[in-house]
């Protein structure tokens, strides 16, 4: 699996492809209700707060597919954490995303995205 690297401060759009329990065929969405997207702080266990929301679009309901959209309120409030010089300043792990998706009809999915980095976008002089 590739890296997770949310750019700090820009809007960052991701697709997520929800399959069904036990199977690697795609789950249906047309009976979905809800879906939550929150990153939790590795070191704290604390969620991000923001008054700038995640949002989720159903791209594909037969296929599963849905397009979350992480705006640049939202990123712009994410840490960045480098390594040291002598490692190359290296990019630290420092979230843990959880997305939720509830069905009228069918169990919970809950999926977790263990290492999420977040890389500067440039500084400010």
């Amino acid at each position: 699996m590739s890296d997770f690297i949310i750019p700090k401060g820009k809007e960052y759009k991701f697709t997520v492809r929800v399959i069904e329990k036990d199977s690697f065929l795609p789950q249906d969405l047309t009976t979905m209700t809800s879906t939550t997207v929150e990153l939790i702080q590795r070191s704290t266990g604390c969620k991000v707060e923001s008054v700038t929301p995640v949002t989720t679009i159903v791209l594909d309901a037969i296929n599963g597919m849905l397009e979350v959209t992480m705006p640049s309120g939202y990123t712009d409030a994410l840490v960045v954490e480098r390594g040291d010089a002598v490692d190359g300043y290296y990019l630290k792990p420092v979230y843990q995303c959880i997305i939720t998706v509830k069905f009228s009809n069918l169990p919970d999915v809950l999926s977790i995205i263990d290492k999420v980095y977040v890389t500067p976008t440039g500084c400010i002089v």
